[in-house]
């Protein structure tokens, strides 16, 4: 095998010269996952005529001994569905990093349209945007400021600003095929001007809808996007709701229908949390970082005590004017009073007053206060577009190895968290969210995995989910667990009617190809690839 990677390396060298760079990696690819996949090299790749040149290069070779497969990732931080370990294939894997692909190759100062490549990060739009005094949005996520922008998009991410559907923001695709053209749509063939706003401002094109294609499938490396970002508004606001004791979760529930109802295109995307999920983020896990064991009730209570976690907290954004979020923060008050045990804005007098109070006491003082402010501000800064890395310390949970040092750049990957995601998609009703929640807690529980959940209502119909996994990735007991907790909640899930949005690398070869959805996608990228030299497993289980 050696020398089959050796040569295949000599041929990249050959034909690729300056136009990127060649790495070959002491062990297989690995993630927070647990999977691992051998990989002959990366590329990373300097510019779109590279692409070309390796995807030509790929089909000349595919009925040879040198043979091998392409499987191109942005930034590789798809943290838990895979993170930058390729898809499983019978063929020598090369990895194509498209990370030195990171220009911001058009903006609109007065409409926020804008087109990036791939590397682009999220901290770098918004390091663009504020250098530029653009009032605008970054969609950011969780997943922290170092992950691609494009590359979510294109998985069909979300996060929780006003613009909360990332795919459903972009205007343009266009990039290489497996037979090494370059596509762009219908409107740019037509349009003889050098700008092609036209392209880059409409989305639905002429004719069949062609770039949702090139969306979680391997049908093409998307070398650039355009997207219309969220304008910054002039007024804003997040509110915390928290319910304690008895019907918790129904109160908390009504309150949420009726603000959707009342407060329709003001009220940005809601969470919902359990005392579990906040415990997580806000406290070091009790049982220590090398426990594969879950909770004790004393401990959950403990920390509800220590930190005041209620059974479920509600966070929510107001976007708008100044006088249309102030009047809608009345109408939160008046809408949740009677459910909500209490109710707190993030620019309130009270939180404001007590972030004065601690500024003047020694450092030591009031420290759970204290970071619950940070987590507030930060957790403020993320609702206005601003990336940072709030949430990922949850994935650090049971890192037995991991040292907290303040200002560190955090990498779940590199710093061998142990991280699954169960995302399913859930009706909006209290039922089937009852029922859920009954089901993660008897399941997770049997398998020693936390039950931490979160709701995100992404509309009035539908709800996500997201369930994360975490394990400590160097106990082999642990991650076999943990990998056996997440095919039970598919499992019964499904039944159930709940859906997962997303499929990591091992779940996608687990797809019914005899589905008509399967066999007519995996007829779309036989026919766009029939040499099968890109990303060919990727939701695609017929290759």
């Amino acid at each position: 095998m050696d020398v089959l990677n050796d040569a295949i390396v000599s041929l990249l060298t050959s034909r690729l010269g300056n136009e990127a760079e060649i790495s070959v990696p002491d062990s297989p690819i690995e993630g927070t996952e647990g999977f691992e996949q051998p990989v002959v090299c990366t590329v990373t790749v300097k510019s779109r005529r590279a692409i070309q040149t390796l995807i030509h290069l790929a089909n000349e070779v595919a009925s040879r001994v040198t043979r091998f497969t392409l499987y191109p990732i942005s930034t590789g931080q798809n943290w838990g569905y895979g993170s930058a370990t390729p898809n499983f294939s019978d063929k020598p894997v090369v990895l194509l990093s498209l990370i030195e692909l990171n220009e911001i190759t058009y903006f609109d100062p007065n409409t926020g349209l804008c087109s990036i490549e791939p590397g682009v990060t999220q901290q770098q739009l918004f390091t663009y945007l504020e250098e530029n005094n653009y009032p605008f949005m970054v969609p950011v996520t969780g997943a922290g400021p170092s992950c691609s922008i494009l590359a979510n998009a294109l998985e069909r991410g979300y996060g929780i600003t006003p613009i909360a559907d990332h795919f459903s923001a972009i205007t343009r695709v266009e990039g290489v095929l497996p037979n090494g053209d370059y596509y762009t749509s219908s409107l740019s063939a037509m349009d003889k001007s050098d700008a092609q706003l036209v392209d880059k401002a409409f989305k639905w094109k002429h004719g069949p809808y062609l770039d949702g294609l090139f969306t979680q499938s391997g049908n093409m490396v998307v070398t650039e996007v355009s997207l219309s970002l969220a304008r910054r508004p002039a007024g804003f606001d997040s509110f915390y709701l928290r319910f304690y004791g008895d019907a918790s979760f129904e109160r908390a529930y009504e309150s949420i229908q009726q603000l959707y109802c009342c407060l329709h295109g003001v009220v940005g995307g809601i969470n919902l949390m359990d005392k579990s999920r906040v415990s997580a983020m806000v406290a070091d896990n009790p049982q220590g970082r090398d426990k594969h064991a879950v909770m004790s009730e004393s401990q959950k209570n403990a920390l509800s005590d220590a930190h005041d976690i209620p059974e479920w907290t509600v966070v929510g954004t107001l976007y708008g004017s100044k006088g249309i979020v102030e009047a809608a923060k009345k109408e939160v008050k008046r809408t949740v009073k009677g459910l909500a045990d209490k109710c707190f804005f993030s620019n309130s007098l009270l939180i404001k007053s007590v972030k004065h109070v601690c500024s003047l006491l020694p450092s030591h003082y009031l420290t759970p206060v204290r970071k619950q402010l940070d987590s507030l501000t930060a957790a403020t800064e993320i609702m206005l577009g601003k990336p940072n890395q709030i949430a990922l310390p949850l994935a650090y949970w049971r890192n037995p190895s991991y040292t907290a040092e303040a200002g560190k750049t955090l990498h779940p990957a590199k710093d061998k968290c142990g991280l699954l995601w169960y995302a399913p998609l859930i009706p909006a009703n209290k039922d089937a969210m009852t029922s859920f929640i009954d089901m993660v807690r008897s399941t997770t529980v049997k398998y020693n995995i936390e039950p931490l959940i979160t709701f995100t209502h992404m509309s009035a119909h539908n709800i996500d989910s997201t369930v994360p996994i975490i394990f400590d990735l160097t106990n082999e007991k642990a991650k076999a667990d943990a990998h056996a907790c997440l095919d039970a909640l598919f499992a019964e899930g499904v039944k159930r009617g709940f859906v997962p949005y997303r499929l990591n690398i091992k779940q996608q070869r687990q797809l019914d190809k005899n589905a008509v959805c399967w066999q007519t996608a995996g007829k779309i990228a036989k026919a766009l690839d029939p040499n099968a030299v890109l990303s060919p497993t990727r939701y695609n289980p017929l290759s």
